[in-house]
């Protein structure tokens, strides 16, 4: 009953269209041919790209205006898609008949190459309907030109396989990854019918040619086979290449490719011919993609991938052109899922499931959940319709599909936390993220087999490693759901042993019989079975076992020959077996040997966001403190710890955000829930670790409460050789703080970072603090204040430093150091205006300027200029005398916010900031820096006036500037002028004066070895002599200046 409008691309450009009702055999043609003019350039289609991948990463400020901008486009360009094809004349003719028929309307667009077919054709809007015409119910279809819309190609079997092939090749480094499957699994049990969900191990091409093998052979067909990965344009010579290499982009023989793993891991790219070869000998009719390469290349990639495993032999390719959401992509599938039960042909469930996502759009951002129009993100290639007549509905007793989608999003859910009991396995609370450390831990132990995943106390190696049970026991990656054996080493249970071990396993696989077996036999028993059988054995608290054991001596910890024997049986697993075994702890266990090692940080900010959604649902007081802008800092300090977070978050039902930084910050009483455990509680967390420290390393460790999330031992010895530093933190010089901090981070209290740097456990500060403030009574509050003080200075030396790096130096080393160390940098910057400490002030606030530019952090630049010129200037906004330390930080901090203004093109705020800095200046007695500072000021308001297209009083300024930098000999600022009274004479058309300012220019950048400032002027010379229609000397000019460019790098 489907009448389908036909889009053809032809090779010449021009766009046909056909009508094909039904019972027609073939399309009939409509009018003729013509022109297909996208309305959307380049620059649309990158904005597309930015809302529905970038936007709601950040929808603030500018974002959220910018966001908002292109959500109103989307109808103009789909409007314009849609005048594109069915504007005018016959096209629209045949448009509106074919609508007003009545029938199910399908728009197929076909086209011989891959272009045209990555247009977000789904956007197309008839400017006289409400909604796009693909939330009409009308079906969006794209096909091959060679494709036939022929009769529906009808798949047997009453269950649905499908095969899900996970590949990420740029592994952890892959920060935004999200596991669609983990999505995906407990819908699927609200799935009106049976669908077997299997993920595919290893994911290589090899492994994945002999499982569709063996499922024809078995009569086991997979009817899905889905892509979870990324896809990229290549060429045959990347076949052999790695993730993310410029060649992958380059050349005119672009193909799409899919990323699998080689057999000893890493990224193998093939092509998408080779990857349909291998589908089509496994009989698979529908494959699905979302596995483009972020990006604007996206659509583009989803398109060459999908038709090439079109003319491969797929019938149906259902791909995904942009990053979507991964609770948006497994929302799609399992109601696209749904309704092949139902009894829809594929076209027929993408429209539904489409819908749904319309529907349902909320999705995750900082603010809260917040709409996308991701609805256009899946679209449908086929060659011809395919339908799944034999499947059998089932489940008729369970929770529905939408009603089970209903309570997620009523939740915040998204679904990871969901599905069966799993005992042992059962989250406690939420289990929010981590996708891309399961994808990590997946591929180590399955090539590695035993990995230690190891951390501070709190961030969440429990509650990650039952995931990867529950993840491993739901897709088939133990031979047995019951196969993932969960053992606890925490202090209380008799023993730590081996055979506390092998018993738990026989036990838990071979029953009550095991134990009659004397303890060789057991051994060798669980040995053949951990050799022959694939099994998964997650082992919680290890460092109980020896590294950290109770300090109560619940359980005694392993002697030598009783660590050894365990250390062989894993070394056993590791070299030979078919199983694998996790282990957590808070040490990196060194004494195992060479095992693997995963390193369990905070969760990122996006997960951090969703778990702070979850955990203050409950507490609707605490929804408008949210609001708050210390609540960004509140979450900022908490890095993602998964049990401060817990523990802390609740809190604010009660208390202000603010309140609860003071907290942990160790300036005021944390009002903290504490039931003694150290999994339930900061404080027992903490002191567990910290019994494991000498006393006076403890009392050393002190002086990390001063720090804001990373401590570092360099300028701990600066801090200590200052005068005013308390006694306990005397007598330690870089090793002994490097010794110090290095024994916290083996017990879990600190993260080493490198280069001396350490991240602090977010609860660490408040417990010092508490501990400094109760072992020094009454004199805390001055050792305080000295320690403060102490630390102010030790990071002014820093301050110096980094900004000896930044002007001749390593300036990349600079801006990684600061990017790390800033929340104390400006906490410090803070405590040095407050205390009108200016020469400390200035020496933070240099390297911070600087840091602040290089990142584009203008708003954060702005709100510390403000506060600085609060506390500097009088109450009539009167500026303090230049020629003190508090002069000097006001003409710094207001002169570079100045020079802001001008990038931004603030040019008023900028004229008046400079005139108040010109003014100041004049005050002051003539001197060499007077005059120096005079001549920026002159020559920056010259570049204002510049901008404006104020020629003759940009040329007076500069004119200014230019003598006392004569008279002073400046002969850098003098080449810089000298350039600028170029570009005001070339602007106005004077040519022989540009050339001459140019020419003197550059004279002097040649002699100074300035070769940015020489290639600069080299290439205004060449536009001079462009514009003078003199063509070998433009050239000639442009050639010099390109090679001083290319050898510099400068791209």
């Amino acid at each position: 009953m489907t009448d389908r409008l036909v889009v053809d691309f032809r090779e010449d450009g021009q766009v046909g269209v056909s009508v094909q009702r039904d019972g027609d055999l073939v399309p009939d043609p409509v009018g003729d041919p013509m022109p297909l003019a996208s309305p959307l350039d380049a620059a649309a289609l990158a904005d597309l790209r930015w809302y529905l991948e970038d936007y709601l990463a950040a929808p603030f400020g500018v974002y959220g205006d910018r966001g908002a901008k292109v959500e109103n486009l989307l109808r103009e360009w789909g409007e314009g898609l849609f005048g594109a094809v069915f504007g005018s004349g016959a096209a629209r003719d045949a448009y509106v008949r074919t609508r007003s028929r009545g029938n199910p309307v399908e728009v197929v667009f076909r086209s011989a190459a891959a272009g045209p077919l990555g247009l977000p054709w789904e956007l197309m809007r008839d400017p006289a309907r409400p909604d796009p015409l693909a939330l009409e119910q009308v079906a969006v279809t794209r096909m091959l030109t060679s494709a036939q819309l022929g009769e529906p190609f009808t798949v047997a079997g009453s269950r649905l396989r499908v095969l899900m092939v996970i590949c990420r090749p740029q592994g952890p480094d892959d920060v935004g990854y999200q596991m669609i499957a983990r999505r995906l699994l407990p819908l699927l049990e609200a799935v009106r019918g049976s669908v077997e969900l299997v993920v595919l191990r290893p994911p290589t091409l090899a492994r994945l040619e002999e499982v569709l093998g063996e499922a024809v052979r078995a009569g086991e067909l997979f009817q899905v086979v889905h892509f979870d990965g990324h896809g990229v344009f290549g060429t045959a010579a990347a076949v052999s290449g790695g993730w993310g290499q410029p060649h992958m982009f380059a050349g005119s023989a672009q193909t799409g490719m899919l990323a699998f793993e080689k057999s000893g891991g890493g990224s193998d790219l093939v092509p998408a011919e080779k990857v349909a070869r291998v589908l089509a000998g496994g009989q698979v009719p529908v494959v699905v993609v979302n596995a483009c390469q972020s990006g604007q290349l996206g659509a583009q990639v989803e398109a060459a991938v999908a038709t090439r495993l079109l003319q491969g032999g797929a019938s149906s390719v259902v791909a995904m052109a942009y990053s979507v959401y991964a609770v948006a992509a497994a929302e799609f599938m399992a109601v696209f899922y749904e309704r092949l039960f139902a009894g829809d042909a594929v076209t027929d469930a993408v429209t539904v499931a489409r819908h749904h996502l319309a529907a349902a759009n909320l999705r995750p951002s900082p603010r809260g959940r917040m709409p996308l129009a991701d609805w256009m993100v899946p679209v449908h290639y086929t060659r011809r319709e395919v339908r799944f007549p034999g499947l059998r509905t089932q489940h008729p007793n369970t929770e529905s599909l939408q009603v089970m989608l209903e309570r997620f999003r009523a939740t915040g859910s998204d679904g990871t936390d969901a599905g069966k009991p799993g005992g042992e396995l059962e989250p406690v609370g939420w289990f929010v993220g981590r996708d891309g450390l399961l994808y990590t831990l997946d591929t180590a132990a399955r090539l590695q087999k035993v990995v230690v995943l190891h951390g501070p106390g709190g961030t969440g190696k429990t509650e990650l490693a039952k995931a990867f049970g529950r993840w491993w026991r739901d897709t088939q990656g133990v031979e047995e759901p019951e196969w993932v054996i969960w053992h606890s080493f925490e202090p209380g249970v008799a023993t730590f042993g081996l055979d506390g071990v092998v018993t738990g396993i026989g036990l838990h696989i071979f029953g009550p019989g095991f134990v009659l077996l004397d303890a060789g036999q057991r051994q060798q028993a669980v040995a053949e079975l951990l050799q022959t059988r694939r099994l998964l054995l997650l082992w919680d608290n290890f460092e109980s076992v020896h590294t950290m054991p109770d300090p109560a001596g619940a359980t005694p910890a392993l002697d030598q020959t009783q660590r050894q024997q365990l250390r062989d049986f894993l070394d056993r697993v590791r070299e030979c077996g078919a199983s694998a075994v996790v282990i957590t702890s808070r040490s990196r266990e060194d004494w195992l040997g060479d095992v693997r090692r995963i390193e369990i940080g905070g969760l990122n900010p996006e997960e951090a966001v969703q778990y702070a959604d979850r955990l203050l649902e409950p507490y609707p007081r605490a929804q408008p403190r949210r609001q708050q802008r210390a609540f960004a800092d509140l979450i900022t300090w908490l890095d993602g710890h998964p049990l401060s977070m817990r523990l802390i978050l609740p809190l604010l039902d009660g208390a202000d955000p603010q309140a609860l930084l003071d907290g942990l910050h160790g300036t005021a009483s944390l009002p903290a829930r504490d039931d003694g455990g150290r999994t339930t509680s900061l404080a027992a967390c903490i002191s567990y670790s910290i019994t494991h420290l000498p006393p006076d390393d403890r009392a050393a460790l002190s002086a990390v409460a001063l720090f804001h999330g990373v401590a570092d031992a360099d300028v701990l010895a600066i801090f200590s050789r200052r005068p005013e530093v308390p006694e306990q933190f005397r007598s330690f010089g870089k090793q002994d703080w490097e010794r110090v901090l290095n024994q916290a981070t083996t017990v879990g209290l600190l993260t080493a970072l490198g280069s001396g740097m350490y991240r602090i456990h977010p609860a660490l500060p408040a417990y010092l603090a508490d501990r400094w403030r109760t072992d020094t009574a009454a004199d805390y509050i001055r050792q305080h204040a000295d320690a403060t003080r102490a630390l102010l200075d030790a990071y002014a030396a820093l301050g110096q430093w980094l900004n000896q790096q930044i002007e001749g130096g390593d300036a990349q080393l600079a801006i990684t150091v600061i990017g790390v160390q800033r929340s104390t940098m400006g906490a410090l910057l803070g405590y040095a205006m407050d205390h009108r400490l200016w020469e400390q002030a200035q020496d933070i606030a240099q390297p911070l300027d600087e840091y602040w530019d290089v990142r584009g952090l203008s708003e954060e630049a702005r709100v510390w200029v403000d506060r600085a010129r609060l506390a500097l200037e009088d109450a009539n906004g009167a500026p303090p005398e230049l020629a003190t330390t508090a002069g000097g930080l006001w003409l710094f901090l207001v002169g570079s916010e100045a020079a802001r203004q001008i990038r931004a093109r603030r040019l008023d705020e900028a004229d008046r900031t400079y005139t108040s800095i010109l003014d100041a200046l004049q005050e002051l007695p003539v001197t060499d820096d007077r005059q120096r500072f005079i001549s920026v000021a002159y020559h920056q308001l010259g570049t204002v006036a510049q901008e404006r297209g104020r020629w003759d009083e940009a040329e007076n300024w500069y004119r200014k500037s230019l003598t006392i930098k004569e008279e002073l000999g400046n002969r850098p600022g003098t080449a810089n002028t000298y350039h600028n009274l170029g570009t005001v004479a070339q602007e106005r058309g004077r040519w022989d004066e540009a050339e001459n300012w140019y020419r003197k220019s550059l004279t002097i950048s040649e002699e100074l070895g300035n070769r940015p400032g020489t290639a600069s002027t080299y290439h205004q010379l060449g536009t001079v002599a462009q514009e003078r229609g003199r063509w070998d000397e433009a050239e000639d000019w442009y050639r010099k200046s390109l090679t001083i460019s290319e050898e510099l790098g400068d791209r």
